[in-house]
């Protein structure tokens, strides 16, 4: 973790020199501009993606809180003519932090928080845009991730309902995605490698596959849709982790309020829980970015 924190200051300094080096020679193309959004749009439904909202889960009485941003640092904006049709290539460096935080719904609207997962890393992203048709983007993530119970998970006699043990670890992860923006259709696919893993009850699998679609509605009510499917391997088990989300935006452009219905099956998100398995339907607020 610590060769992951130095590594990102070195990214962050390294990238904000850059823009102030490009700045001094504004004349030459290509010319690096800080962009308004992300070159890569986060996944609708993926878990790891960043998220600001909650969501209420009825059957199990849980409420999830998520609280994530993820920023372009830094970008390179390519523009040229090929075979008579425009076309942008961009390649783009950025930041994440996120947490996701499990509670617990009880009478009097209290919400004791049982765990929290920390994570944070740096991605990369290129892009290659053919203008009005469709887009092909790369990126890739360099992440640490940790999980921690909270004082929501004691009970009465102050003793947690587990025994805790040490989450912790770093990944990369690579995920290629083709979009059409007529029918505002985007496929993905790519996976994720755990390059450390903390001794654990149970061992895990190192390699993640992931693959998923995603739909856009623009016209009168925005509209999305996204499924991702995940094959998560633990204690020699490879069990597929799915995850859908539907939801109606406030307006068309980004960021916005949305209006989302969740379905979740698979081990559960939280480090502290990795090898127990969950499914429930749940209903929340999001803000996309």
């Amino acid at each position: 973790m610590k060769a992951l924190i130095l590594f990102l200051c070195v990214v962050c300094f390294a990238t904000g020199s850059a823009r102030h080096a490009t700045a001094d020679q504004s004349d030459q193309q290509p010319t690096p501009v800080v962009a308004a959004q992300q070159v890569f749009r986060p996944l609708v439904a993926a878990i790891y993606e960043p998220r600001m909202g909650f969501q209420y889960q009825p059957s199990i009485q849980r409420v999830r809180l998520d609280i994530g941003y993820s920023a372009d640092v830094w970008t390179l904006l390519l523009s040229q003519e090929h075979f008579g049709s425009s076309r942008e290539e961009t390649v783009a460096v950025g930041l994440d932090g996120f947490t996701y935080t499990r509670l617990r719904s009880e009478a009097n609207l209290k919400f004791p928080v049982e765990a929290v997962d920390y994570m944070f890393g740096i991605n990369s992203t290129y892009r290659l845009l053919r203008l009005g048709e469709n887009s092909v983007a790369v990126r890739m993530r360099l992440s640490h991730i940790s999980a921690h119970f909270a004082d929501g998970y004691a009970d009465s006699t102050g003793m947690l309902r587990q025994r805790p043990f040490v989450y912790s670890r770093e990944f990369i992860d690579a995920i290629v995605a083709h979009e059409w923006f007529v029918p505002n259709v985007r496929i993905y696919g790519g996976a994720t490698y755990l390059l450390t893993v903390k001794e654990l009850p149970r061992p895990v699998g190192r390699l993640i596959p992931q693959l998923g679609v995603e739909w856009y509605w623009k016209a009168g009510i925005p509209m999305l849709l996204g499924y991702d499917l995940r094959v998560v391997p633990i204690g020699g088990v490879s069990v597929p982790a799915h995850s859908l989300q539907v939801g109606v935006a406030l307006k068309s452009g980004l960021p916005t309020l949305a209006v989302c219905g969740y379905f979740y099956s698979g081990y559960s998100i939280h480090g502290m829980f990795f090898d127990q398995r969950e499914r429930y339907w749940a209903l929340g607020v999001q803000v996309l970015i």
